[in-house]
């Protein structure tokens, strides 16, 4: 999934919103984060979210930065999310938190193109963390359809 130029745009302006405020953003995803899953992990020293959010925050423009996040976070991203089900309740908390810090600047287009970022950031942690990815090779996709071919086929010859 491919951000447009125009969603770029609108991710990198909001981004930068957000940063300007964050305080407000973090204090509410804490507050939602905390009712919400509550096998979140709570902040101490080894776990500094507000660092880690905000550098989320930043790198949430381009699927690229996005990996790189994950790649050099991974051990923090290992810990957050001993669940796979915990990524999709953290997405949701993100964007409730987002809708609220950005107001009236939270169109429906900030709002898709924000819905686009985070479900790539999902399917990257989900890809990374617990090794679940929703793509196929295309040779596996070949082998299947052949099998499912002569499946038809003997079936179709049969009285």
């Amino acid at each position: 999934m491919s951000l447009s130029p125009y969603q770029f745009q609108l991710l990198t302006s909001s981004s930068r919103d957000i940063c300007n405020n964050f305080e407000h953003f973090y204090t509410y995803f804490n507050l939602l984060i905390n009712e919400k899953l509550t096998t979140f992990t709570p902040c101490s020293v080894h776990f500094n979210h507000r660092m880690h959010i905000l550098s989320l925050n930043e790198h949430l423009t381009s699927q690229q930065s996005i990996w790189l996040f994950i790649e050099h976070n991974s051990l923090y991203l290992n810990e957050l999310f001993p669940d796979k089900h915990q990524v999709f309740i953290f997405r949701d908390v993100f964007l409730m938190a987002l809708s609220t810090t950005l107001k009236s600047k939270f169109t429906l287009a900030v709002r898709k193109a924000w819905q686009n970022i985070l479900h790539v950031f999902t399917n990257m942690v989900l890809a990374r963390v617990h090794g679940y990815s929703n793509v196929i090779s295309m040779q596996q996709y070949r082998n299947r359809f052949q099998e499912s071919k002569s499946f038809n086929g003997k079936l179709r010859r049969d009285p």
